[in-house]
This record gives structure tokens, sequence and C-alpha cells, in this order.
């Protein structure tokens, strides 16, 4: 996809090797939108509008090094969507510290520092809307994922005051909490407990990758400008 127009959007998704990431990288790709992809590992997804990010979101100095390369390229970002997260499954009194650490630092530190440095850019053009992921287990509190819905809650919390902190740099910040998805991190969790879980939303099934890109289309447009500080939770959680 040729695009040249100086005018043409650029995203940048985190956790675009595989899941909600790679759908949305796909998605997105396919539009008149530059793509920045950022994952731990090496990605096959190929496109004249793509451009592929390694690094870990917890490593601010790798973090810093991409953003200066992005101001040095595009000379703007209008769009972050914070998607990467891992998920230790399991009762909090079996996780090890390492385990929790880890899922704070990438599903909220990691959120935290992409969003700081993403605003600094997006400021330049008075401009930007920054898209967060949490979870429906933060509203349905289920046992055995203490860990992960407490970094979630954090997310949470984390994007409604920031979105006061940016706005009157013409920035947005929502959060979007998926219904479960079927994806290697929710083929992580015990099947049986989670469509239990399920049957708590108002629509009781599994998700679909469509309905994210959906309500991410809304969020991101001009037009949707008085919408910061709100939760999204996708399927009636």
């Amino acid at each position: 996809m040729a695009l040249d127009a100086v005018d043409v959007p650029v995203m940048l998704i985190t956790g675009t090797r595989t899941g909600i990431g790679r759908y949305l990288a796909e998605y997105y790709v396919a539009k008149p939108f530059r793509v920045i992809g950022v994952s731990r590992g090496e990605t096959d997804l190929r496109a004249e509008n793509y451009r592929h990010f390694c690094l870990d979101v917890r490593d601010e100095r790798t973090v810093k090094d991409m953003f200066s390369a992005v101001r040095a390229t595009y000379r703007r970002l209008d769009i972050l969507v914070n998607n990467a997260g891992v998920n230790p499954v399991g009762p909090a009194l079996l996780t090890p510290l390492h385990s929790a650490a880890r899922a704070f630092e990438t599903n909220c530190l990691g959120t935290f520092l992409l969003s700081r440095e993403a605003a600094k850019l997006m400021s330049r053009n008075s401009f930007g809307r920054i898209i967060n992921f949490s979870s429906m287990a933060v509203r349905h509190e289920v046992a055995g994922e203490a860990v992960y819905t407490a970094t979630k809650a954090a997310v949470t919390a984390f994007s409604r005051v920031f979105a006061k902190e940016v706005y009157k740099l013409g920035i947005t910040c929502n959060v979007v909490a998926p219904s479960a998805i079927d994806t290697t991190l929710s083929h992580a969790v015990d099947q049986h407990a989670l469509r239990e879980v399920l049957r708590r939303n108002a629509i009781p099934d599994y998700g679909r990758l469509s309905d994210i890109s959906n309500s991410i289309d809304w969020l991101i447009r001009p037009e949707s400008q008085a919408i910061t500080g709100q939760v999204i939770f996708l399927g009636g959680a």
C-alpha cells in the first residue's frame, strides 16, 4: 500500500506478534495508516506501511530509543494501542513473586511508559488517541486471576487519571476491556471456569476480534474528542 500523503495517521500497537495485537496490526495495515508494531520477537508481517520494533515494553531505554526513531522518521504519532500483556494464571498463593512482578511491569508499567512517551510526541501536533487494554476480569473478580485482575484494575485507574492530565494537549485516553477472545492468552485459562465467567456477561459467548477493532475505530476518530477517561466493557460485563 503506497502511502505518500503527509497527513496519513501513524499508529503504534504493542504486542503485535500474535493474538489481538497481530489482528489489529493486519486490520490497520489494510487501512490508510502507517502502522508501527512492537513485540519481544520478530514477526512475519510484511507491508509497505508496516514497521516492526523488537523490544520489551518494560525496558525504558529501548522504548525511548524507539520513540526517537519514530519521531525522526514520521515526525508524528497519532494513535497508541497498548495491547501487550501477560497473565500469570493461578491462585495468588501459588504465584511466584517474579511472575507477579513481570505481570505488573508488563501490563501496568509498560502501559505507563508507552503512554508517557507517546503523549510527548502527540503533543507536538496537539492531537492523540491512546487506547489501553483492561479485562472483564476487573468486573467479575475471578478466583485464580488475582494478579492479572490487579494489573488490569491498575491500568484502568491510570488511564482515567492520565486522561485528565493530557486532554489539554489534545489527547484522549480510553480503555477497552474485551470479553474473552479465542487467543493463546485465553487458552491458558481453565476453559470450564472461563465459560462460567462468560455466563455473567450480557453476551455469554466468546467475543470477536472485530468487536475490538470496531471499538477502537470509534475511539480514534477526530470527532471523538469528548470521549476520554472511559472504560468500554465488551460483551456486557
